[in-house]
């Protein structure tokens, strides 16, 4: 059986990018204190970069300062700690990211690609929820399943699993078994 999917293109990529950057400057939400956070780097790092560069413009021309936070596939609960160079479950792994990275003051945007099934993202949130105010942190994402439980502040583009398919680059690994569930 073949698998079904909702393939989004380079060209596709890069023209939800500028919409969901529109959406975040239109929001008035992001200032000079805002750290982006690129969630899921091996697959959210073109948003992230791209985000930077075009929004600069509303921080002096100087790109934000970036963090990296790893995100478990869905197959998997464990995240490889680089700092401390072991495995280590998502929930301790991100105490050990938010004790090292959240500061009194300032503001996070939190970015994947795809909010698929939205665990990683709720449990993200829970885990900082008694770190900052709510005003202090958003979450964006270019797109996400209908039925994810978690619904981020900004996206560009809900699809429908059931009748779409997963969620596929074109730069993708179609074949890779960590996405398909």
């Amino acid at each position: 059986m073949e698998n079904k999917y909702f393939f989004i293109s380079y060209k596709k990529e890069i023209s939800d990018i500028q919409k969901l950057c529109n959406q975040i400057k239109e929001s008035n939400w992001i200032d000079k204190d805002t750290y982006i956070v690129n969630c899921s780097p091996d697959y959210t790092s073109t948003l992230s970069v791209h985000l930077n560069h075009k929004l600069s413009y509303l921080n002096d021309n100087q790109l934000y300062d970036r963090l990296d936070l790893e995100m478990p596939y869905p197959i998997m609960n464990q995240i490889y700690n680089y700092d401390q160079k072991r495995y280590q479950t998502y929930d301790q792994y991100l105490k050990y990211w938010a004790e090292k990275n959240i500061e009194s003051g300032s503001k996070y945007l939190f970015l994947d690609s795809g909010t698929i099934r939205g665990f990683n993202f709720e449990k993200l949130r829970l885990s900082i929820r008694g770190l900052m105010e709510p005003d202090q942190y958003r979450f964006g994402t270019l797109y996400r399943e209908k039925n994810s439980i978690f619904k981020p502040d900004f996206f560009v583009e809900e699809y429908d699993f059931k009748n779409q398919g997963g969620l596929l680059f074109e730069w993708e690994n179609s074949d890779n078994p960590n996405w398909n569930y």
